[in-house]
């Protein structure tokens, strides 16, 4: 093993770990002490541990405060690519490269129920959880009832700065609900703010409605609905067509309830 790597790598734990102990450091603290080769091996091990049992715990906690899925998690592993097919198919099968959210790029994942949108998305959401990216996920109708919520206690600009923080934001449903006049200023006011955002980041929205006619679940006007065309400026916009996934492992039983012996002549 050779030692300037073995001092490099107890170097970079240390770093990750927040100690204030350098490569430079360990290697004279060696040198005193005459550790043989095992001994720095066992040490740059132990510093290993501790720097993966540190990551491990800041991605279980950037999970549980996403709001997605723990105790059945939708991954990309366990969605059935299978399914998606045609000449545009491998621009579903690489979401899982995380492409989009290095290159600052919102993604709208459309189509009808059951076609796996909110799995690729939850599953999106999770990958940049294990990348260190804050995610957060929810559906429209729960944005619309935080917003109108933040109203009424005058945290209108809490609650945006809340969820602008988010490197990963995914919004599900789109369409399933109006939104007031209010609660549109607010939306379109979060698009604008994360539009500014630096850093690695997108938006991710699940719908079954294209979005040219999202305007119809916004109650605005004409100086708003410039912000739409900021969400899709640069965006990854994905149909999805065909049937549902759902109810694949379905079974069907019929049977007939009462005495048996009803209906037997005597």
């Amino acid at each position: 093993m050779d030692k300037g790597s073995v001092f490099e790598r107890i170097g970079h734990s240390c770093a990750a770990l927040d100690i204030d102990f350098s490569s430079v450091e360990m290697a004279t603290y060696a040198n005193e002490n005459t550790f043989s080769q095992e001994q720095l091996a066992a040490v740059a091990g132990l510093f290993g541990y501790l720097e993966e049992k540190k990551r491990q715990a800041a991605i279980d906690f950037l999970l549980k405060t996403s709001r997605l899925p723990l105790k059945v998690p939708k991954t990309f592993d366990c969605f059935d690519f299978g399914r998606i097919h045609g000449k545009d198919s491998e621009s579903v099968r690489n979401l899982s490269a995380l492409t989009e959210i290095y290159a600052r790029k919102n993604i709208a994942l459309i189509g009808p129920p059951g076609v796996g949108k909110t799995h690729l998305a939850q599953a999106y959401g999770r990958s940049c959880c294990c990348r260190s990216f804050k995610t957060y996920f929810l559906k429209a109708s729960e944005l619309k009832a935080k917003f109108v919520n933040a109203r009424k206690y005058g945290r209108e600009d809490s609650v945006i700065s809340g969820l602008v923080k988010p490197s990963c934001l995914i919004i599900d449903e789109v369409g399933r609900c109006i939104f007031d006049r209010e609660s549109t200023g607010m939306f379109f006011d979060l698009v604008d703010r994360r539009y500014e955002k630096e850093g690695a980041n997108c938006m991710i929205f699940t719908s079954n409605k294209q979005p040219n006619d999202w305007l119809e679940f916004f109650r605005c006007n004409d100086d708003l609905k410039a912000a739409l065309d900021r969400l899709f400026d640069d965006a990854k916009v994905i149909t999805f067509k065909g049937e549902s996934y759902r109810g694949r492992k379905r079974e069907i039983f019929a049977v007939e309830a009462g005495d048996p012996n009803a209906h037997t002549a005597t």
